[in-house]
């Protein structure tokens, strides 16, 4: 990824970061209103964050990932377009399923960025 990021890019952080800080609320058993309380904001600043309207600063995520009781990487690795930070993504996604569980998503995992490399392989070979 080049720096600096671009608008579109810092967009689709906001809104990877703000999809991470909704479902981390919800697996609290929070609702907006609660947070908003808890921060002493209006309701509609968590919504345009969870939305990925506003980027939320540093000290704004500390404060989500202490009310969530999780670690802030859980609110913005999902935003990163570094694959071992995706990694670690899907790894906390998973993490609570079954064994069995795990094993077939690992597979249809696998599955799936095989055929992504093809195509991604056959793109190559059309144009050249």
């Amino acid at each position: 990824m080049k720096l600096p990021l671009d608008k579109p890019q810092r967009r689709a952080i906001a809104r990877s970061a703000g999809s991470a800080i909704a479902r981390m609320r919800g697996q609290a058993g929070l609702t907006q209103e609660d947070v908003a309380e808890s921060l002493g904001i209006g309701m509609e600043a968590i919504s345009r964050i969870e939305r990925g309207l506003v980027d939320p600063t540093v000290s704004r995520l500390v404060e989500l990932a202490e009310l969530f009781g999780c670690g802030m990487q859980e609110l913005i690795l999902p935003a990163s377009s570094r694959a071992s930070y995706q990694a670690v993504a899907i790894a906390q996604e998973i993490s609570g399923l079954p064994a069995k569980d795990r094993e077939s998503l690992v597979l249809v995992v696998r599955q799936i960025a095989e055929l992504l490399r093809s195509k991604q392989g056959k793109r190559h070979a059309d144009k050249g």
